[in-house]
């Protein structure tokens, strides 16, 4: 007597009780009958049950996120900022540079959205957070800045903080779609 081997028919990849009947269009696993007529082109039981995305935050959620993140960035940058308080061109670059680092946080804590670019919320709650740090940093100079008067000293680092927050998706920001033209 000759040992020979009996082919084994194939098995289902998610029922191995049952026998195969084809191939999961999907991720080409053997798939049984009552799987291909179940789930048809959309694969079998394992693919389909696998989730591609993650489900997008809610917006109180990325909004909380990317509040605490630029606030952080900001109280951190005010401590750095108050060393250029009185310098002639520090004084404005450098609250520029926060209001960039708290607009570029509160993009990255509040994660991807669907369109891709952070949404304008994000980039008022940098600039918030950049005004508060250059603020912050008129106070923590020995013996304090009176943040009000003269306007014409005091207001240039704060719109340096605000405009530094709005050049961020300008400069770093994924680029915008363009509409394809429709052709007739």
């Amino acid at each position: 007597m000759s040992v020979g081997t009996t082919a084994q028919p194939a098995r289902c990849a998610v029922h191995p009780a049952r026998r195969a009947s084809d191939l999961c269009p999907v991720c080409e696993r053997t798939r049984c009958a009552p799987d291909a007529a179940s789930y048809a082109a959309r694969g079998c039981a394992a693919c389909a049950t696998i989730q591609t995305t993650a489900p997008a935050a809610p917006a109180t959620e990325w909004l909380t996120r990317g509040a605490l993140a630029a606030l952080t960035v900001g109280y951190l940058g005010a401590w750095v900022a108050a060393q250029y308080v009185d310098t002639q061109y520090f004084a404005l670059i450098v609250p520029a540079l926060i209001g960039l680092a708290c607009a570029w946080a509160a993009s990255a804590a509040a994660g991807p959205t669907s369109a891709g670019r952070p949404p304008r919320v994000l980039v008022l709650i940098g600039a918030a957070a950049g005004v508060l740090a250059t603020a912050l940093s008129d106070r923590l100079v020995p013996g304090g800045q009176n943040l009000f008067v003269p306007v014409g000293h005091r207001l240039p680092p704060y719109l340096a903080a605000v405009i530094g927050a709005f050049a961020w998706p300008v400069l770093f920001g994924p680029p915008k779609s363009r509409r394809q033209p429709v052709s007739p």
